[in-house]
């Protein structure tokens, strides 16, 4: 029970991220889970919600992260229709994308880290 309604938490903020994203539209296009997840970032900094409110949730999504990028994967070998030259470059930019997400996400996980250890 408690990881639906961890879930829910999660989905809430996900709807009003895209709830915002459809009202900013007109203004600027930004895709409503990066704005539910800034808005979930706020909420966690000023204290509004817990961490511990969404954390096993969170752990059971960030232990089964392989499992999300399956259809993205699958989705490419399925273009085969693509020529090889398209087909390298798209390659590269997922590797070099990948190697930025994982460098940025260990950055910012080790400023956390220190600066929870400050406390």
């Amino acid at each position: 029970m408690k990881l639906i309604q961890q879930l829910a938490i999660l989905l809430g903020f996900w709807l009003l991220g895209e709830w915002l994203s459809r009202l900013l539209s007109s203004i600027i296009l930004i895709p409503g889970a990066i704005l539910g997840m800034i808005l979930l970032a706020i909420a966690l900094t000023t204290g509004i919600l817990k961490e511990k409110q969404v954390d096993e949730i969170s752990d059971l999504f960030l232990n089964n992260i392989s499992f999300f990028f399956v259809p993205a994967s699958v989705g490419l070998l399925a273009l085969n229709q693509l020529t090889s030259t398209l087909l390298i470059k798209l390659i590269l930019i997922a590797i070099i994308s990948t190697f930025t997400t994982m460098w940025v996400s260990m950055f910012v996980t080790q400023l956390l880290v220190k600066k929870r250890g400050d406390q």
